[in-house]
């Protein structure tokens, strides 16, 4: 099951938060531990000098005045042993714990040193300087342990966790209320989708939903412009197609009722059996009109076809009813391939011969062609027919449309149901003047399929 948005979002504040805070800690537990130490190595420093200012030079050499009740006092301290030693430049112990570490070099040191160490089972940490009385050199150790500084150092922690806890918390909060704020415009966009019935496919304003999803927005208002378009074109048809067949099946049940009353009659038979063959002819143009509509589907199924071989299926048909018209009928083809559906390629290359053949005189021409050309495949359906005015050569692919000087019967979707197969395969259909004489040029031109160029 996908996450919600909003925990997606928190999910990401997470991470960059967890990262922070780690690397927040670190830094805090190195700052306390650094203001820590400097703090109480100052401490420690002030008593080791302290110490030095208690030096006194006799005739006996080098004496520190620290009477008992004063060194009880340096070694005083409620939490933290400490520890003291004063040395020579000879090495000789002079006051203090003689064996307190560091061990002196005999060299003098220009600035203190700070050290830790274990004395007497205990970490200490001390300072180390060296100081000079009238010509004498000496060396001075303090040390202490280290229960002062760990619980400064734990005191420090401790507020800074609690600060830090109370950060994120005010970070969690600022983050929900944030995430939950900025995404009410799509709750909001919710609710209104969840309030429109089924039939209101009206546009969502832009104005009234947020930039980053006006995108979002806008290709609602495409799909739902879309859905109108096709519910319209849904509508049209069925009102055409009943329009168009109530006509044809009024004729057959008034031959049907003629038949029962001369059922002998030949003539009636034949009218008959024409009215029939009108009406299935007509059932299926509307079929095939139908399913050319939803041509988008082509592009999810289209399968390689060679337009050249659906013409020389056809052309056994074609020829015959040339030859009983004395219709001159030239074909030239040469291998097209198209991605398509190849039954309405064949529809599509079928109307457009058939349109030619049935408008063109006896005695006329109709020309096929059809070769591939720079990545395009172009179809040419030429005749020497009455031609098509200029100002209607944009009704005549309109559906049910019929010529005021059309000849013959027809239902006029012939054209349209071309252009339909010609716009879900991606191309585009049009009608030319003839080169020489009267006629008519349909031209189309569909995108070639790459892998058969």
């Amino acid at each position: 099951m996908q996450p919600s948005l909003q925990r997606k979002l928190l999910g990401a504040f997470a991470i960059p938060t967890l990262v922070a805070t780690l690397f927040g800690g670190w830094l805090a537990y190195s700052v306390a531990g650094r203001v820590v130490t400097s703090a109480y190595d100052q401490s420690l420093l002030n008593l080791a000098k302290g110490v030095a200012n208690r030096a006194r030079s006799d005739a006996t050499g080098l004496q520190i005045a620290l009477p008992f009740e004063a060194e009880a006092v340096l070694r005083t301290d409620t939490v933290d042993r400490i520890f003291f030693r004063v040395r020579d430049d000879l090495g000789r112990l002079v006051a203090g714990d003689a064996d307190l570490p560091p061990a002196e070099k005999r060299v003098p040191i220009l600035q203190p040193l700070f050290f830790e160490s274990t004395f007497r089972g205990e970490s200490i940490r001390g300072v180390w300087l060296h100081q000079r009385l009238e010509g004498m050199g000496f060396y001075v150790t303090v040390a202490e342990t280290l229960g002062k500084r760990e619980q400064a150092l734990h005191t420090l922690l401790w507020g800074f966790a609690v600060a830090l806890l109370l950060v994120l918390g005010a970070i969690g909060l600022a983050s929900r209320w944030a995430i939950r704020k900025g995404l009410s415009p799509l709750s909001e966009l919710e609710r209104t989708l969840s309030r429109r019935s089924g039939n209101d496919l009206s546009p969502v304003d832009p104005a009234r939903v947020p930039v980053e999803i006006r995108q979002l927005v806008a290709a609602l208002n495409a799909l739902f412009a879309g859905l109108e378009r096709a519910g319209n074109q849904q509508r049209q048809f069925l009102q055409d197609a009943a329009h168009q067949l109530r006509t044809p099946l009024a004729n057959l049940q008034l031959h049907l009722e003629l038949l029962g009353s001369s059922p002998e009659d030949p003539a009636l038979k034949t009218t008959l059996q024409g009215s029939v063959q009108r009406l299935i002819r007509l059932a299926n143009q509307l079929l095939t009109l139908a399913r050319a509509e939803s041509g988008a589907l082509l592009l999810v199924h289209q399968t390689p076809v060679d337009v050249a071989e659906l013409i020389d299926d056809m052309l056994e048909d074609w020829l015959r009813i040339s030859d009983a018209r004395q219709i001159d009928f030239g074909v030239e083809r040469r291998r097209s391939v198209v991605g398509g559906d190849p039954t309405l390629l064949r529809e599509l290359v079928a109307n457009l011969v058939d349109n030619a053949l049935k408008y063109t005189p006896n005695g006329g021409e109709v020309t096929l062609t059809c070769a591939p050309e720079k990545g395009r495949v172009q179809i040419r359906v030429a005749d020497t027919g009455p031609g098509i005015a200029a100002d209607e050569r944009e009704q005549v692919f309109e559906r049910f449309y019929r010529s005021p000087v059309a000849r013959g019967a027809g239902s006029g979707l012939g054209l349209a149901i071309a252009r339909e197969i010609v716009v879900a395969h991606g191309g585009t259909i049009e009608i030319l003047e003839a080169d020489q004489g009267g006629g008519t040029v349909v031209a189309v031109d569909l995108p070639a399929n790459a892998e058969h160029v």
